[in-house]
């Protein structure tokens, strides 16, 4: 019974999609991605991170998570835009955002994983672990950067 209704569930998502595909094409994107939004956010990230101290932890902890998501959504915003382009673009521009995009992805699997050390900071390694994520996030922008300017190109 539940693999019949796990069924039914999965032809109703596929068919919606499929419908909603259908009926939004040639009309504008509505979600895009904002390259100066992560820019931003990347800074302000920065800034916000290096002026917490351990004992304000759980702050960073916050603002880190924020960002990562932000990050994460922006990013799949902009993969969506270059599926959506990709019929138009010549194979040395499809290789550029392929090894960009994958870049990115990297760079976010490290960012993530200095927010997990963040999480187990204490007052000994704070300032480490804080300029290791400063690092990463560096890293993150201009991989982002290079995929954005990949796609104004």
């Amino acid at each position: 019974m539940t693999h019949k209704l796990l069924a039914a569930a999965t032809l109703m998502m596929v068919t919606t999609a499929a419908a909603w595909a259908d009926s939004t094409e040639g009309m504008p994107n509505v979600k895009t991605p904002e390259p100066e939004k992560v820019e931003v956010q990347v800074e302000s990230t920065l800034d916000d991170i290096r002026q917490f101290s351990v004992e304000q932890k759980n702050e960073a902890m916050r603002a880190a998570r924020h960002a990562l998501d932000d990050l994460e959504q922006q990013m799949t915003l902009l993969q969506s835009e270059m599926d959506s382009q990709w019929r138009d673009l010549s194979q040395d521009a499809r290789l550029g955002k392929q090894e960009a995009m994958s870049a990115l992805k990297q760079e976010q699997k490290e960012l993530e994983a200095h927010y997990r050390s963040m999480q187990d900071a204490g007052e000994d390694n704070w300032q480490a672990v804080q300029e290791r994520f400063q690092q990463s996030w560096g890293a993150a922008k201009a991989n982002w950067q290079a995929l954005v300017g990949d796609a104004e190109s």
